[in-house]
């Protein structure tokens, strides 16, 4: 499989993981080329798809904390992109604060779990954790996720 192909199988999944994780759709645009530059300079040689798909996942959330930590990272929306949002919109949005509001490492087990489809123990060896704390993420991420969304509905009501 040629370089192109290989974007095209997987840079919309590493871009959904990369958005969840940094809540900013242009911070995970950038982030997304760093990860296929990687993979074009510095990728080993994969046994199976899969192999290739974990390694772009453990790039692309690395990348991720690396974006975090950079000083000019802040969680802003301009004023013309709040403008521009339906009222559809606006409740996505809403359900999609409540799920920012949740620590990245959360993000990332539920993204991973729900979204991608992968089981415990491969999200286990994906994030270098053991099968035990993704475990106990998934079940504190879906708890802080429910009392979020709770105090966003009271709030609204």
């Amino acid at each position: 499989m040629n370089f192109s192909e290989k974007y095209d199988k997987y840079s919309a999944m590493i871009y959904r993981v990369c958005v969840v994780r940094l809540g900013s759709k242009h911070d995970a645009e950038d982030v997304v080329q760093n990860v296929f530059i990687k993979l074009y300079y510095k990728a080993p040689n994969f046994a199976t798809d899969e192999e290739e798909k974990a390694w772009l996942i453990r790039v692309a959330l690395n990348a991720c904390k690396d974006s975090l930590k950079a000083f000019w990272n802040k969680k802003t929306v301009s004023l013309e992109e709040a403008a521009n949002l339906s009222s559809a919109e606006m409740e996505d949005v809403e359900r999609l604060i409540d799920i920012f509001n949740l620590p990245p490492k959360y993000r990332t087990v539920l993204q991973l779990f729900y979204y991608e489809g992968y089981s415990v123990k491969e999200i286990a060896k994906i994030m270098k954790i053991s099968e035990k704390t993704v475990t106990s993420q998934l079940c504190r991420a879906r708890k802080r996720l429910k009392i979020e969304m709770e105090v966003g509905e009271y709030a609204g009501a």
